[in-house]
């Protein structure tokens, strides 16, 4: 079009913008956006879903931007929009801290702000906005607003069917086991019950997580047998709670009892359930155990993942093992970049030269070889190389290490060992 001189209507650009805010091109999205040579009311849904991309991306400032230019152009925002508002602006800490008093007051007045330009604009809540903004005020630890907006939204909300509520009640749930709020968790758990709101998993899951702060097996075990008698299987997420409701009380061996069930149960495990054990095995200085659970780990055929390398490093650096530690990073390190020995042997020698590179960007260089989405690689590509460092020769066959060969042949031994120092609890379901 443009080789031939032709314009594309802004219909045609409006819906550039929108396909690439879904496929998270925000800068391009904004560009067609700009392009638009009359941005009409009837442009709110462009606008909206750039501003859908802010708030998947955790890109605020530009969504600000964006308001901005809604409000310069006279375009009113709607009630997606409103509901996209409160997600992108209702907290301003989470993930990485918690709220305080100066945030609460913070998050309070941006609510207040959304919510007076929503009724200026007549514009009542909808399940998703109520929704929102119950998450964040729950996500910035506020509990009696969150709570306070949990009545409000049974009474705003019109037509919320009972599979909504229980969404909002898992949120809130989730929210106070967060905050370790265990008596308001069970008193709103037991609201649930009694107004007959359906329960899912998910739900089961938060409550049993929530036994972990008493810690109290027998009560996680009941929430279990509630859960079958409501017709939900348990899974993963099921199985790892369980395990940190074991590792509270330092049941080492009643968590590996747990794994062997979920396994028996035909349910895969996955590499958090194994790192569940392995900080609590660090934590506590159980290297018998972090070493069974590595081997776990191998014999599972699943990859390492930058925590499993985290704790088994730190175990033997807290017991001042650190020739040992070197080398389990090392083994750890080239498992995580494949579990194939051939695709290993065949790109070991590319891999070499990053990290065995002279250069003094070396580091920058590894970080930007692999894009975002495979970070796991440059983390392990960097391993290696302080490896290199310290003076280790990096072996692209793991599982001739010294540490792996002797991991593998105590791997029984190191079951017995476990079993022997603990007293298992039955498993109730």
């Amino acid at each position: 079009m443009k080789r031939r001189g032709i314009a594309p209507y802004d219909d045609t650009l409006a819906a550039l913008s929108i396909g690439n805010s879904k496929n998270l091109q925000l800068d391009l999205a904004e560009d067609f956006l700009a392009r638009i040579s009359k941005l009409q009311p009837k442009y709110i849904h462009v606008f909206n879903a750039l501003l859908a991309g802010c708030d998947i991306m955790n890109e605020p400032e530009r969504a600000i931007r964006i308001l901005a230019e809604m409000k310069h152009l006279n375009v009113k925002p709607n009630l997606r929009t409103y509901e996209l508002l409160f997600s992108l602006f209702g907290n301003i800490n989470v993930p990485y801290e918690q709220g305080n008093v100066i945030s609460h007051v913070d998050v309070s007045k941006r609510i207040s702000i959304i919510e007076m330009d929503m009724l200026n604009n007549e514009i009542r809540h909808s399940f998703v906005s109520m929704k929102n903004l119950i998450r964040a005020f729950g996500a910035e630890g506020m509990i009696e607003e969150m709570l306070r907006y949990l009545n409000v939204a049974e009474n705003v909300v019109r037509n919320m069917d009972p599979y909504q509520k229980s969404d909002l009640y898992f949120i809130v749930l989730h929210a106070l086991v967060i905050a370790k709020d265990i008596p308001k968790a069970i008193r709103t758990f037991e609201i649930m019950r009694s107004c007959g709101l359906p329960a899912n998993v998910e739900i089961y899951n938060v409550m049993i997580e929530c036994c972990k702060l008493l810690p109290c097996f027998k009560s996680a075990s009941a929430l279990i047998s509630l859960m079958l008698r409501d017709g939900f299987y348990p899974t993963i997420l099921t199985f790892t709670s369980l395990l940190e409701v074991k590792l509270a009380r330092e049941d080492f061996e009643g968590a590996l009892n747990l794994l062997d069930t979920c396994i028996i149960e035909g349910i895969q495990p996955d590499i958090v359930i194994f790192n569940t054990i392995l900080l609590e095995a660090y934590q506590k200085g159980q290297i018998h155990v972090v070493e069974y659970i590595v081997e776990c780990i191998h014999r599972a055929k699943i990859q390492p993942d930058q925590s499993t390398l985290w704790y088994t490093f730190c175990a033997y650096v807290d017991q001042e093992l650190y020739n040992t530690a070197i080398e389990a990073l090392q083994v750890l390190s080239v498992r995580m970049l494949s579990g194939d020995a051939d695709i290993l042997k065949d790109k070991g020698v590319i891999l070499e030269d990053l990290i065995l590179s002279e250069e003094p960007n070396a580091e920058l260089r590894i970080m930007k070889t692999f894009e975002p989405t495979k970070e796991h690689l440059a983390t392990a590509l960097l391993n290696l190389r302080w490896c290199a460092i310290m003076g280790s020769t990096i072996s692209w066959s793991p599982e001739e290490s010294l540490w792996a060969r002797r991991l593998a042949s105590s791997y029984a031994n190191k079951r017995s060992h476990i079993s022997s120092n603990t007293v298992p609890e039955h498993l109730a379901f």
